[in-house]
């Protein structure tokens, strides 16, 4: 994830502010079909790499779908069988596929004809906003989770060092405080334009911030109708089930050249 992170996203956002105009007019007006890259290559006289990219981006998308809807039935799946939502969900076929959870997650993916009523630019932007902001919550969540995974082990004496993996930049919690702050504000000021006069928009308002009201009205609703209570660092259990987890890992092959022992030694 981090080695992708770095090539594909910020690479990739190097690469288009190189060869494409932040003044072209394409860039408002070209709708979901097309893409920066798109753009600079129909300026730059090729004319057939254009659809080829196109159709590399339907596959870069029907794949992500693929990904998406396999996490999330598991997903969904996995909370029915923790009693954390209703146990229909946990139901499976004699091959173990839990087809109730993945017919659901299936439904959703109706939401794409909503372009047959409103522009498929504008229902893009809409789906695009609420996964966004779900996914600046997941990791908002992830955060908030090491931080209290290392108060735990700070409360219980174990050293960070002893872990597969720890970091400097996230000694004393840094890093993880850093994130949650910064994806506070992104999400805060995501679409603070429809706040401000003669701006409001309904569907804009919903998509960008369903989200982040939805989340905490979950998390705190099942924990009132549960009565559950904030698990204190020295109760943390680190230990149950290392065992098995332990005996199912699978180390790193040695590197066999220079380049691999130098990517090993980053990353």
């Amino acid at each position: 994830m981090f080695i992708r992170i770095l090539i594909f996203y910020l690479g990739g956002t190097f690469v288009i502010g190189i060869i494409c105009p932040s003044n072209s007019p394409d860039l408002k007006n070209s709708g979901v079909a097309k893409s920066p890259f798109v753009i600079a290559i129909k300026q730059a006289g090729i004319p057939v790499l254009p659809s080829i990219i196109n159709a590399c981006l339907l596959t870069s998308a029907w794949s992500a779908a693929s990904s998406d809807l396999y996490t999330s039935s598991r997903a969904l799946y996995g909370l029915a069988l923790t009693r954390q939502a209703p146990q229909i969900f946990a139901r499976t076929t004699k091959r173990g596929l839990p087809y109730v959870s993945l017919i659901l997650c299936t439904a959703f993916g109706g939401l794409a004809y909503m372009a047959l009523q409103s522009t498929a630019y504008t229902v893009f932007n809409y789906l695009a906003n609420l996964t966004a902001a779900a996914g600046l919550l997941t990791w908002w969540g992830i955060n908030f989770t090491y931080i209290r995974f290392s108060k735990g082990l700070k409360a219980q004496g174990i050293d960070r060092r002893t872990l597969p993996y720890w970091s400097y930049a996230n000694k004393g919690q840094f890093a993880s405080y850093y994130a949650i702050t910064l994806i506070s504000i992104i999400l805060f000021f995501s679409s603070y334009s429809v706040f401000l006069k003669g701006n409001w928009d309904a569907p804009t308002f919903v998509t960008n911030y369903l989200p982040v009201f939805l989340f905490p009205v979950l998390w705190i609703g099942w924990k009132f109708f549960k009565k559950t209570h904030f698990v204190r660092p020295h109760e943390m259990d680190f230990f149950s089930g290392i065992e098995q987890i332990e005996a199912e890992e699978v180390d790193d092959p040695p590197p066999k050249n220079m380049l691999q022992k130098i990517g090993q030694a980053i990353f």
